[in-house]
């Protein structure tokens, strides 16, 4: 195994280890040593990589949306604007569905955000960088015809704010329907903007 693949899976190992330790002891209740323990390195080892539980929060939060950036990579990369924004409800939906105990520890970390005003500020820029990235894609369909003039801003919002929302509940009921609840998200934010119902 190569220096740098050994140095990821340990990273790896820290990451999958403080999100099983948060969210058995929650924030307050977990400490390095229970996640240095849980990754089988030493506590030593642990605060060469990271400083704090902080640290350890912000970077495993990070890690745990990497693929929801590569989502919007696509969407934005996707010549076509509106399938570009269908393609991320499902990939946002359905990574999710598929990952309830990352999605636990996206609330916890939500959670100590509000006290933090570091962390909130790391929150505030990633919202604000994906409200951006769907408002362009909305203004990207109207300028190839494909959607009615809107408040771009106003869709790119509330679409955020539903996709997060919906969240809550796809932690609290396992009998959704992946299709319908996806159906009603294309109904409410692409649909009912478009020029040409396809």
């Amino acid at each position: 195994m190569a220096k740098w693949e050994a140095k990821e899976k340990r990273m790896d190992d820290i990451v999958n280890a403080a999100v099983a330790i948060f969210l058995d002891k929650g924030y307050e209740g977990a400490s390095m040593e229970a996640i240095a323990k849980s990754a089988q390195i030493s506590k030593g080892g642990l605060y060469h990589h990271f400083s704090s539980k902080d640290e350890i929060l912000y970077y495993a939060n990070e890690k745990l949306n990497e693929p929801i950036y590569e989502y919007v990579r696509l969407a934005a990369e996707n010549p076509d604007p509106v399938a570009g924004i269908r393609c991320y409800i499902r990939n946002y939906i359905s990574y999710w569905l598929a990952h309830k105990k990352e999605l636990t520890f996206f609330f916890l970390t939500m959670i100590k955000a509000i006290s933090s005003p570091e962390m909130w500020k790391i929150y505030e820029d990633y919202y604000n960088h994906m409200i951006a990235f769907l408002k362009t894609l909305y203004e990207r369909g109207i300028s190839s015809s494909q959607l009615a003039q809107h408040n771009t801003g106003a869709s790119a919002i509330t679409l955020m704010s539903a996709l997060d929302g919906v969240l809550s509940y796809l932690v609290m009921n396992d009998n959704l329907e992946l299709d319908a609840v996806i159906g009603d998200f294309e109904d409410k934010f692409i649909n009912s903007v478009l020029i040409h119902k396809i």
